[in-house]
Protein backbone atom coordinates (compact mmCIF):
# COMPACT_ATOMS: atom_id res chain seq x y z
CA UNK A 1 0.00 0.00 0.00
CA UNK A 2 2.94 2.41 0.81
CA UNK A 3 4.70 1.53 -2.46
CA UNK A 4 1.34 2.62 -4.44
CA UNK A 5 0.86 5.68 -2.78
CA UNK A 6 4.67 6.79 -3.36
CA UNK A 7 4.52 5.52 -6.76
CA UNK A 8 1.77 8.20 -8.09
CA UNK A 9 4.75 10.36 -7.33
CA UNK A 10 7.41 9.37 -8.29
CA UNK A 11 8.50 10.83 -11.68
CA UNK A 12 8.32 14.45 -10.44
CA UNK A 13 9.24 14.13 -7.13
CA UNK A 14 12.58 12.09 -8.86
CA UNK A 15 13.24 15.50 -11.13
CA UNK A 16 13.03 18.08 -8.15
CA UNK A 17 15.46 16.01 -6.59
CA UNK A 18 17.75 15.42 -9.30
CA UNK A 19 17.33 19.34 -9.67
CA UNK A 20 18.20 19.66 -6.16
CA UNK A 21 21.28 17.71 -6.44
CA UNK A 22 22.72 18.99 -9.09
CA UNK A 23 21.71 23.47 -7.95
CA UNK A 24 21.46 23.21 -4.40
CA UNK A 25 18.18 23.71 -2.17
CA UNK A 26 17.97 27.25 -4.13
CA UNK A 27 16.62 29.23 -0.64
CA UNK A 28 17.89 29.15 2.75
CA UNK A 29 15.95 30.41 6.29
CA UNK A 30 17.27 33.22 7.14
CA UNK A 31 20.01 32.89 9.81
CA UNK A 32 19.98 33.61 14.00
CA UNK A 33 22.67 35.14 15.43
CA UNK A 34 24.75 33.40 17.99
CA UNK A 35 23.44 34.23 21.61
CA UNK A 36 25.57 36.82 23.06
CA UNK A 37 28.47 35.12 25.60
CA UNK A 38 27.50 33.21 28.43
CA UNK A 39 24.00 34.11 27.24
CA UNK A 40 21.72 30.65 27.13
CA UNK A 41 19.05 30.30 24.47
CA UNK A 42 16.32 27.49 24.80
CA UNK A 43 14.41 28.89 21.75
CA UNK A 44 13.41 25.38 19.49
CA UNK A 45 12.78 25.82 15.76
CA UNK A 46 9.14 25.58 15.26
CA UNK A 47 8.33 21.96 13.85
CA UNK A 48 6.66 22.77 10.38
CA UNK A 49 4.31 20.45 9.14
CA UNK A 50 5.61 17.31 6.86
CA UNK A 51 5.86 17.91 3.06
CA UNK A 52 2.72 16.33 0.97
CA UNK A 53 4.65 16.33 -1.64
CA UNK A 54 4.89 12.19 -0.91
CA UNK A 55 2.11 11.87 1.12
CA UNK A 56 1.58 10.55 4.75
CA UNK A 57 4.59 10.00 7.05
CA UNK A 58 5.63 6.67 8.14
CA UNK A 59 4.03 6.02 11.47
CA UNK A 60 4.84 3.21 14.14
CA UNK A 61 3.38 2.83 18.12
CA UNK A 62 6.47 0.54 18.22
CA UNK A 63 9.28 3.32 18.05
CA UNK A 64 10.21 6.38 19.76
CA UNK A 65 9.51 9.99 18.10
CA UNK A 66 11.24 12.63 17.37
CA UNK A 67 11.45 15.95 19.62
CA UNK A 68 12.52 19.79 18.34
CA UNK A 69 15.30 20.83 19.90
CA UNK A 70 17.20 24.27 19.67
CA UNK A 71 18.23 24.84 15.70
CA UNK A 72 21.33 25.83 14.08
CA UNK A 73 22.63 29.29 13.39
CA UNK A 74 22.62 28.92 9.57
CA UNK A 75 20.55 26.84 7.58
CA UNK A 76 22.92 23.77 5.56
CA UNK A 77 23.04 21.34 4.25
CA UNK A 78 25.10 18.82 2.29
CA UNK A 79 27.62 19.38 5.45
CA UNK A 80 30.31 17.01 7.50
CA UNK A 81 29.29 16.12 10.87
CA UNK A 82 31.37 14.20 13.84
CA UNK A 83 30.98 13.27 16.93
CA UNK A 84 33.81 14.39 19.77
CA UNK A 85 32.43 13.37 22.95
CA UNK A 86 28.84 14.24 23.77
CA UNK A 87 29.50 17.10 21.54
CA UNK A 88 28.22 16.99 17.19
CA UNK A 89 30.29 19.10 14.77
CA UNK A 90 28.43 20.48 11.97
CA UNK A 91 30.74 21.46 9.20
CA UNK A 92 31.07 23.33 6.02
CA UNK A 93 28.54 22.36 3.57
CA UNK A 94 26.21 25.16 2.17
CA UNK A 95 23.39 27.23 2.25
CA UNK A 96 20.95 28.36 -0.72
CA UNK A 97 22.05 27.95 -3.82
CA UNK A 98 24.65 25.83 -4.71
CA UNK A 99 27.48 27.97 -4.87
CA UNK A 100 27.14 29.32 -1.62
CA UNK A 101 29.79 27.27 0.24
CA UNK A 102 30.56 27.45 4.09
CA UNK A 103 33.06 27.14 6.37
CA UNK A 104 31.98 27.49 9.44
CA UNK A 105 31.15 25.18 11.93
CA UNK A 106 28.89 24.76 14.59
CA UNK A 107 28.48 22.41 17.54
CA UNK A 108 26.11 21.03 19.79
CA UNK A 109 26.71 20.29 23.27
CA UNK A 110 24.01 17.26 23.80
CA UNK A 111 24.02 17.73 27.35
CA UNK A 112 22.28 20.93 27.68
CA UNK A 113 20.71 21.32 24.11
CA UNK A 114 22.63 24.47 23.07
CA UNK A 115 24.36 25.09 19.91
CA UNK A 116 27.97 27.34 19.59
CA UNK A 117 29.66 28.58 16.88
CA UNK A 118 33.15 27.53 16.76
CA UNK A 119 36.23 29.99 16.49
CA UNK A 120 37.71 27.28 14.10
CA UNK A 121 36.90 27.22 10.58
CA UNK A 122 36.83 24.95 7.58
CA UNK A 123 39.93 25.39 5.71
CA UNK A 124 38.06 25.24 1.94
CA UNK A 125 35.04 26.03 1.71
CA UNK A 126 33.16 22.76 0.12
CA UNK A 127 29.81 20.90 -0.36
CA UNK A 128 28.86 17.01 -0.36
CA UNK A 129 31.91 16.23 1.56
CA UNK A 130 32.31 13.58 4.45
CA UNK A 131 33.76 13.66 7.54
CA UNK A 132 34.79 10.71 10.28
CA UNK A 133 36.11 11.31 14.17
CA UNK A 134 38.51 9.26 16.12
CA UNK A 135 39.21 10.31 19.27
CA UNK A 136 39.85 14.15 19.05
CA UNK A 137 40.75 14.34 15.39
CA UNK A 138 38.00 15.49 12.97
CA UNK A 139 39.05 13.92 9.13
CA UNK A 140 37.38 15.36 6.35
CA UNK A 141 37.53 14.14 2.81
CA UNK A 142 36.53 14.90 -0.68
CA UNK A 143 33.28 17.29 -1.51
CA UNK A 144 32.29 19.94 -4.46
CA UNK A 145 33.41 23.62 -4.50
CA UNK A 146 32.31 26.91 -5.39
CA UNK A 147 33.19 26.15 -8.92
CA UNK A 148 31.06 23.31 -9.53
CA UNK A 149 34.31 20.37 -9.48
CA UNK A 150 34.96 17.79 -7.77
CA UNK A 151 37.88 17.61 -5.40
CA UNK A 152 40.65 15.35 -3.83
CA UNK A 153 40.10 17.51 -0.67
CA UNK A 154 42.02 15.58 2.63
CA UNK A 155 42.81 17.02 5.79
CA UNK A 156 42.77 16.43 9.74
CA UNK A 157 41.47 18.82 12.12
CA UNK A 158 42.86 18.43 15.65
CA UNK A 159 40.02 20.06 18.15
CA UNK A 160 42.30 20.35 21.25
CA UNK A 161 44.60 22.82 19.25
CA UNK A 162 42.24 23.95 16.83
CA UNK A 163 44.46 23.38 14.03
CA UNK A 164 44.38 21.85 10.16
CA UNK A 165 46.82 19.90 8.47
CA UNK A 166 46.63 19.13 5.27
CA UNK A 167 46.47 14.93 4.36
CA UNK A 168 47.81 13.37 1.16
CA UNK A 169 45.13 14.01 -1.73
CA UNK A 170 41.72 11.93 -1.84
CA UNK A 171 43.28 9.50 -4.62
CA UNK A 172 39.72 10.01 -6.64
CA UNK A 173 38.53 13.24 -6.40
CA UNK A 174 34.67 13.00 -5.76
CA UNK A 175 31.77 14.01 -3.76
CA UNK A 176 28.31 13.15 -2.56
CA UNK A 177 30.42 10.01 -1.42
CA UNK A 178 30.48 8.32 1.86
CA UNK A 179 33.40 8.20 4.21
CA UNK A 180 32.61 5.27 6.94
CA UNK A 181 35.52 4.18 9.71
CA UNK A 182 36.06 0.10 10.04
CA UNK A 183 38.24 -1.45 12.14
CA UNK A 184 40.84 1.32 12.13
CA UNK A 185 40.99 2.41 8.32
CA UNK A 186 38.44 4.69 6.65
CA UNK A 187 36.43 3.93 3.72
CA UNK A 188 35.16 6.12 0.85
CA UNK A 189 33.17 4.78 -1.30
CA UNK A 190 31.04 6.10 -4.17
CA UNK A 191 30.16 9.56 -5.05
CA UNK A 192 30.68 11.37 -8.56
CA UNK A 193 33.37 13.28 -9.84
CA UNK A 194 33.79 15.43 -12.99
CA UNK A 195 32.81 12.80 -15.59
CA UNK A 196 30.28 10.68 -13.97
CA UNK A 197 29.98 8.47 -10.87
CA UNK A 198 33.23 6.95 -9.40
CA UNK A 199 33.12 3.24 -8.48
CA UNK A 200 36.80 2.68 -7.01
CA UNK A 201 36.94 2.37 -3.22
CA UNK A 202 39.61 4.27 -1.64
CA UNK A 203 41.15 3.19 1.67
CA UNK A 204 42.85 5.72 4.43
CA UNK A 205 44.85 4.50 7.06
CA UNK A 206 45.25 7.26 9.52
CA UNK A 207 48.08 5.29 11.63
CA UNK A 208 50.10 6.20 8.72
CA UNK A 209 48.45 8.82 6.62
CA UNK A 210 48.45 6.97 3.27
CA UNK A 211 45.98 5.75 0.82
CA UNK A 212 45.44 2.56 -1.00
CA UNK A 213 42.55 1.16 -3.23
CA UNK A 214 40.49 -1.50 -3.13
CA UNK A 215 40.88 -4.21 -5.83
CA UNK A 216 36.94 -4.60 -5.50
CA UNK A 217 34.88 -1.39 -6.75
CA UNK A 218 31.80 -0.52 -5.75
CA UNK A 219 29.38 -3.34 -6.51
CA UNK A 220 26.44 -1.43 -7.55
CA UNK A 221 28.06 2.67 -8.43
CA UNK A 222 26.36 4.95 -7.12
CA UNK A 223 26.03 8.46 -5.35
CA UNK A 224 23.94 10.33 -2.52
CA UNK A 225 23.97 6.91 -0.73
CA UNK A 226 24.99 6.23 2.88
CA UNK A 227 27.26 4.19 4.54
CA UNK A 228 27.16 2.75 7.97
CA UNK A 229 29.31 -0.03 9.97
CA UNK A 230 28.04 -3.43 10.83
CA UNK A 231 29.28 -5.75 12.85
CA UNK A 232 29.85 -7.73 9.41
CA UNK A 233 31.33 -4.61 7.16
CA UNK A 234 30.13 -1.53 5.33
CA UNK A 235 26.31 -1.45 4.73
CA UNK A 236 25.59 0.69 1.44
CA UNK A 237 21.82 2.17 1.35
CA UNK A 238 20.25 3.73 -1.46
CA UNK A 239 21.17 6.62 -3.39
CA UNK A 240 21.32 7.92 -6.87
CA UNK A 241 21.63 5.05 -9.94
CA UNK A 242 20.90 6.97 -13.23
CA UNK A 243 18.15 9.44 -12.87
CA UNK A 244 16.13 7.89 -9.80
CA UNK A 245 16.86 7.30 -5.54
CA UNK A 246 17.08 3.41 -5.73
CA UNK A 247 16.11 0.84 -2.65
CA UNK A 248 19.37 -1.11 -2.82
CA UNK A 249 21.16 -2.51 -0.13
CA UNK A 250 24.84 -3.68 -0.92
CA UNK A 251 27.76 -4.87 1.85
CA UNK A 252 30.88 -4.47 1.74
CA UNK A 253 33.27 -7.19 3.42
CA UNK A 254 36.77 -4.94 3.90
CA UNK A 255 38.46 -8.52 5.08
CA UNK A 256 37.63 -10.29 2.00
CA UNK A 257 37.06 -7.30 -0.59
CA UNK A 258 33.77 -8.76 -1.32
CA UNK A 259 30.21 -7.21 -2.32
CA UNK A 260 26.66 -9.06 -1.28
CA UNK A 261 23.56 -8.19 -1.46
CA UNK A 262 21.32 -7.03 1.63
CA UNK A 263 17.74 -6.56 2.35
CA UNK A 264 16.07 -3.70 -0.05
CA UNK A 265 14.90 -0.55 2.02
CA UNK A 266 11.08 -0.81 1.72
CA UNK A 267 11.12 2.67 -0.53
CA UNK A 268 13.83 4.08 -2.61
CA UNK A 269 15.85 6.62 -0.52
CA UNK A 270 19.16 9.42 -1.19
CA UNK A 271 20.91 11.75 0.79
CA UNK A 272 19.35 10.32 3.86
CA UNK A 273 20.34 10.04 7.77
CA UNK A 274 21.32 6.50 8.33
CA UNK A 275 23.44 5.27 11.77
CA UNK A 276 23.03 2.31 13.23
CA UNK A 277 22.42 1.95 17.12
CA UNK A 278 21.07 -1.05 19.51
CA UNK A 279 21.61 -3.71 17.10
CA UNK A 280 19.44 -1.93 14.23
CA UNK A 281 20.21 0.77 11.34
CA UNK A 282 18.07 3.86 11.54
CA UNK A 283 17.24 5.21 8.36
CA UNK A 284 15.03 8.75 7.55
CA UNK A 285 14.25 10.45 4.53
CA UNK A 286 11.38 12.90 3.41
CA UNK A 287 8.47 11.59 5.44
CA UNK A 288 9.86 8.33 4.91
CA UNK A 289 11.27 6.46 8.41
CA UNK A 290 12.76 2.99 8.78
CA UNK A 291 14.70 0.28 10.94
CA UNK A 292 16.14 -2.65 10.11
CA UNK A 293 16.71 -5.59 12.18
CA UNK A 294 20.14 -6.43 11.39
CA UNK A 295 20.03 -9.89 12.99
CA UNK A 296 16.86 -10.51 11.12
CA UNK A 297 16.96 -8.48 7.84
CA UNK A 298 13.57 -7.00 8.40
CA UNK A 299 12.60 -3.95 7.93
CA UNK A 300 9.98 -1.94 9.64
CA UNK A 301 8.02 1.61 9.51
CA UNK A 302 9.35 4.19 12.37
CA UNK A 303 8.12 7.38 12.65
CA UNK A 304 8.90 10.30 10.76
CA UNK A 305 10.84 13.43 11.08
CA UNK A 306 8.68 16.76 11.85
CA UNK A 307 10.15 18.16 8.68
CA UNK A 308 10.70 16.11 5.47
CA UNK A 309 14.43 16.88 4.72
CA UNK A 310 17.11 14.77 2.65
CA UNK A 311 21.40 16.27 2.75
CA UNK A 312 20.82 16.40 6.95
CA UNK A 313 23.35 15.46 9.38
CA UNK A 314 22.37 12.62 11.01
CA UNK A 315 23.95 11.37 14.32
CA UNK A 316 24.29 9.03 17.12
CA UNK A 317 25.34 10.04 20.43
CA UNK A 318 24.65 8.38 24.10
CA UNK A 319 21.15 6.69 23.54
CA UNK A 320 19.93 9.39 21.09
CA UNK A 321 19.89 10.26 17.55
CA UNK A 322 19.62 13.67 16.50
CA UNK A 323 18.43 14.74 12.77
CA UNK A 324 20.52 18.14 11.69
CA UNK A 325 19.47 20.98 9.26
CA UNK A 326 18.96 19.64 5.54
CA UNK A 327 16.81 20.84 2.61
CA UNK A 328 12.79 20.65 3.28
CA UNK A 329 11.59 19.88 -0.51
CA UNK A 330 8.34 22.06 0.55
CA UNK A 331 9.12 24.97 -0.69
CA UNK A 332 13.34 23.92 -1.50
CA UNK A 333 14.74 25.33 0.93
CA UNK A 334 18.18 24.66 3.31
CA UNK A 335 16.78 24.67 7.06
CA UNK A 336 17.77 25.03 10.82
CA UNK A 337 15.92 22.60 12.11
CA UNK A 338 17.52 19.86 14.68
CA UNK A 339 15.22 17.15 16.07
CA UNK A 340 16.36 14.21 18.70
CA UNK A 341 14.71 10.55 18.72
CA UNK A 342 15.76 9.05 22.23
CA UNK A 343 16.17 5.48 22.16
Amino acid sequence: MLFRRLSRWQAPVSALLLCGLLVGCGAAEEPTSPPAAGEATDQATPAAPPSEILGPPTQSEDYPEWEALEGLYVPRDDFGTAVIGQDVWALGGMTGERGNRLTSIEVLDTRTGSWETSDIEMPVGVASFESVAVGPRIYAFGGFDADSRSTAFSAVLDTRTGKWRTLPDLPHPRYAHTVTAYDGKFYVIGGRDDDGKVAAVDVFDPRNDSWTTAKTPMAHVRDSHDTVATPDGLMVIGGWRGYEPTDLVDLYDPETDTWTRGPRVPEPVSRAGVVVAEGKAWVSYHELSFVLDLATGTWEEANALPLARHGLGYVHVGDAIYAIGGCALNPLRDVRDVDRLEL
